[in-house]
């Protein structure tokens, strides 16, 4: 006989990713009730069981809440786990929020400037290795150019030789995947500035910490200054 508990796992987690996409999008909107255990068991095909297993995965990453004989909620954004690799996901593949563009790139300027100082006071070679690769790729082909892009501010976390600094790899990376085609597109241009790149790699390579903060805070506030202007 067919164990039915792997098709009951897949439907929890369609199910917590239908719902996740459709609250990160705002067509769940933040306050709404959802649905009934009992109209999504029938929208979805899911068991009570599953769908109950969806909405704790959804709780765990703040975006729900469930009181007994109120059903459950869109909790406010505040609650949000932002940095989870769903929620993450799910913002990325939402419409454009520049609010939240915004948000982001105000949390890379905490993060990235200390990064790249502490990268150039570490100076290893992989690590200057991997990040010169990235620039190099910017220079070829301009299909390519994005991710080259994003893989630069990754390495440029990792080689800082700290684990929190590193952790934030994923989140810089959906960041920017959001961001980059935003402000590209406010440049006119199709791929990234990369001699803005370079002298941060420069001054991490020559072991100046002072000037590859100054460079990287730049940088991003730049792009801050791109999201902005097309708020106006």
């Amino acid at each position: 006989m067919e164990n039915p508990a792997p098709r009951a796992d897949l439907l929890s987690a369609q199910l917590a990713q239908s719902l996740g996409r459709a609250i990160v999008a705002g067509r769940l909107a933040v306050g709404s009730s959802l649905p009934t255990e009992a109209d999504l068991c029938r929208q979805h095909g899911a068991s009570r069981t599953a769908v109950r297993e969806a909405l704790k995965v959804l709780g765990g990453k703040g975006l729900v809440s469930a009181r007994p004989r109120l059903g459950a909620s869109v909790r406010d954004k505040q609650h949000w786990s932002m940095l989870d690799a769903d929620v993450l996901r799910w913002m990325r593949d939402a419409p454009v929020d520049r609010a939240l563009l915004l948000d982001l790139a105000q949390l890379r300027l905490a993060i990235e400037p200390e990064a790249a100082s502490a990268a150039a006071h570490r100076r290893d070679p992989q690590a200057l290795g991997n990040i010169a690769a990235a620039i190099e790729a910017m220079e070829g082909d301009p299909a390519e150019a994005l991710q080259a892009d994003i893989a630069f501010h990754a390495e440029l976390l990792r080689a800082s030789g700290n684990r929190f600094f590193a952790s934030q790899a994923s989140m810089v990376e959906s960041a920017l995947s959001m961001s980059i085609p935003v402000t590209n597109a406010a440049k006119r241009v199709a791929k990234a500035d990369v001699e803005a790149h370079r002298i941060v790699y420069l001054a991490i390579r020559d072991g100046d910490a002072a000037a590859a903060s100054t460079h990287v805070r730049a940088h991003i506030l730049e792009s801050v200054r791109l999201l902005k202007d097309g708020q106006a």
